[in-house]
């Protein structure tokens, strides 16, 4: 059966900017997150999906709205499809809707690349066991990533009840300009890669802000390499480097586990006597969302050298600090064990996709 047989398939009539801080209903675009909304035009049971820019699918039900960009399918012939299997088969089916969609910058879905689709022939007893079987197996994996960001909250509380607000400093601890903590220099990049790809493809990882985003912490891996040539035009940075991003994802940060080269969008920090590596990690963590804030609009988000340098860290004894250090190395074990199963959940998960929608 094709989808457009069994279902309706409508997009919004709102502008991104429509959402609505703190507002009632769910709000879909094309992120990944819902953003709010005071008003609503769908009242169902759906699946929703972003027709452009990063594709995803969502299931919902109840009263929300969508941008105009973003699909509503809304299964009609309940008989014969439930709308839940249809969320996860349309999940496994992104990437063949990603081959799909096409233009320039930002890439695009037609109505007809859903319409089009052609669902499997299962009964709807046997899609109502694999829904079960599928959740089931999606709740560990949620279960699982809830622990990791319950031990990240924890870290947040430890640092808050051994050091205070870094921002208000309760605790009274010394004050220093960061600049006076550390050596603090921006990365490398005299040519961009993409106007001379000679500079890549050798044996030097390369580091970029995405790198460092979505590091967790520590910068375990990486996507590209410089050559030689490549090399020469940059720079590599030591192992326990504190990498912090100064342009589109402002002040994240992840410490080298390898030497590397970064770009001019990622600042390197180094620590003198004063702190540790990762007590300043930390700190940062308070300061993101209020750096990301001041940051002007340009093209992109950013800030520059002279910002960070200035900023006002409160110093602590490092002997606090090296106790803090301890509590972290700790939890990062732990947090790792959980990786390594969430990563076979994951596996087990993706298998049993696999084997219902071949």
């Amino acid at each position: 059966m094709l989808l457009g047989d069994v279902s309706k398939i409508k997009t919004g009539n709102l502008d991104v900017n429509a959402k609505i801080e703190n507002g009632r209903y769910p709000f879909f675009t094309c992120a990944q997150k819902p953003e709010k909304i005071d008003s609503y035009s769908f009242d169902c049971e759906c699946v929703l999906i972003a027709g452009n820019g990063d594709l995803n699918i969502k299931y919902y039900e109840g009263k929300f709205d969508v941008y105009q960009r973003t699909y509503v399918v809304e299964v009609l012939k309940k008989d014969r499809l439930d709308t839940r299997f249809l969320f996860y088969f349309l999940k496994k089916y992104l990437d063949k809707l990603r081959s799909q969609s096409i233009g320039g910058v930002i890439k695009y879905i037609k109505i007809a690349n859903l319409t089009d689709i052609e669902l499997p022939e299962y009964s709807l007893k046997k899609q109502k066991q694999i829904i079960q079987i599928l959740d089931t197996a999606d709740n560990f994996r949620q279960k699982r990533k809830e622990q990791l960001t319950l031990l990240d909250d924890y870290l947040k509380s430890v640092f808050l009840d051994m050091f205070g607000d870094p921002v208000i400093n309760p605790k009274k601890w010394p004050i220093k300009e960061l600049g006076k903590v550390g050596e603090l220099d921006r990365g490398i990049s005299k040519n961009r890669p993409r106007n001379a790809p000679e500079l890549l493809g050798g044996p030097y990882p390369l580091i970029q802000t995405g790198d460092v985003s979505n590091s967790r912490g520590y910068i375990k891996e990486f996507k590209q390499t410089y050559s030689e040539l490549g090399l020469m035009q940059s720079k590599m940075w030591p192992i326990g480097t504190l990498c912090i991003t100064i342009a589109a994802n402002i002040a994240k940060t992840g410490i080298l586990t390898f030497e590397a080269c970064f770009p001019d969008s990622v600042v390197g920090f180094t620590p003198n006597n004063l702190v540790r590596t990762e007590y300043v990690q930390w700190w940062m963590v308070f300061l993101q969302k209020m750096l990301e804030e001041k940051a002007p609009e340009s093209a992109q988000k950013n800030i520059n050298l002279g910002i960070l340098r200035v900023l006002d860290i409160p110093v602590p004894p490092v002997e606090l600090q090296n106790k803090f250090v301890l509590i972290i190395e700790q939890v990062e074990k732990t947090k790792q064990k959980m990786r390594d199963s969430l990563n076979e959940m994951d596996n087990h998960f993706n298998a049993l996709m696999q084997r219902y929608f071949e």
